[in-house]
């Protein structure tokens, strides 16, 4: 089953409730399994307790590795893909978008190029499973923030209630989940979209945010990755996915100048994961 979450009135959020979520990869595996909820719930809570320590050691893998900088993404996507069950790789033109954040300034994909982008699609009324992916994401900003990425990564949640999510909602959810506002956007609906818009663009990305009568939303859980070209190049599935992979893939992204090198993948590899404690 998907998630069910009841959607907000325009008051405060509840957050981290039990989870619902029983996502399903394109391999038809149960990313979210309903019988580990809560032992997912408290390993995100153990994870933010042990962040900043996380957060070194993938600054000084970066600093220290110079193939984790100039490895190709190909060779790691095939990486990835034999030990990241939760990572899907794509390569196409990522779906255009143009919205505004709380003050109302429009943002749209054109002016993100230069930029990797990490894009999730929440609402902040959701009870459940929207609020550990929140925290989930803020785990791996934290990451890149201790890091020279900073500068060239850009995290954007997208909601799919723009009706409930005034401004208010917008400005304060990050402060709630720990988002850094220097490299995070809130993005909604301009006043001339249509209030669906949102719920297509996630279509758009492969999966469905479905309203009911009863005011509540049905879906799942990707995180999406967006190349510096506006290239849609990945998803990360659920929320059971090794934020340290996610890392990894961005800073290649970041680092990619299309050439290729004579690095040895299985060396590179090994020696992030000992930094990790993997």
């Amino acid at each position: 089953m998907a998630a069910i979450a009841r959607t907000s009135n325009g008051g405060s959020p509840a957050f981290r409730t039990r989870a619902t979520e029983n996502a399903v990869s394109p391999h038809g595996q149960s990313l979210f399994d309903v019988d580990e909820r809560l032992s997912v719930s408290s390993a995100l809570e153990h994870s933010m307790k042990s962040l900043n320590t996380v957060a070194v050691m993938v600054a000084l893998a970066i600093a220290t590795i110079p193939e984790a900088s100039s490895h190709s993404v190909k060779d790691l996507e095939a990486m990835l893909g034999s030990r990241e069950k939760y990572f899907q790789p794509i390569d196409k033109p990522a779906p255009h978008f143009e919205l505004q954040d709380a003050d109302g300034r429009v943002v749209d994909l054109a002016a993100l190029r230069g930029k990797v982008v990490v894009v999730h699609f929440i609402y902040a009324g959701c009870p459940d499973i929207c609020p550990l992916h929140a925290d989930r994401i803020a785990d791996v900003q934290a990451m890149v923030n201790q890091s020279p990425m900073k500068d060239v990564v850009r995290f954007v949640s997208i909601t799919t209630d723009p009706k409930n999510d005034t401004p208010d909602v917008l400005r304060a959810y990050g402060g709630i989940h720990g988002l850094d506002a220097a490299n995070w956007l809130f993005l909604t609906t301009t006043p001339n979209q249509p209030e669906d818009t949102t719920r297509k663009l996630a279509e758009q990305f492969g999966h469905k945010f479905q309203k009911t009568e009863n005011e509540y939303q049905i879906h799942g859980i990707v995180t999406h990755v967006i190349d510096k070209d506006g290239r849609w190049r990945a998803n990360f599935h659920g929320l059971k996915f090794e934020p340290a992979n996610l890392v990894v893939f961005i800073n290649a992204l970041v680092n990619d100048d299309h050439k290729p090198h004579g690095h040895d993948e299985r060396g590179m590899w090994d020696r992030l994961k000992r930094l990790f404690g993997s």
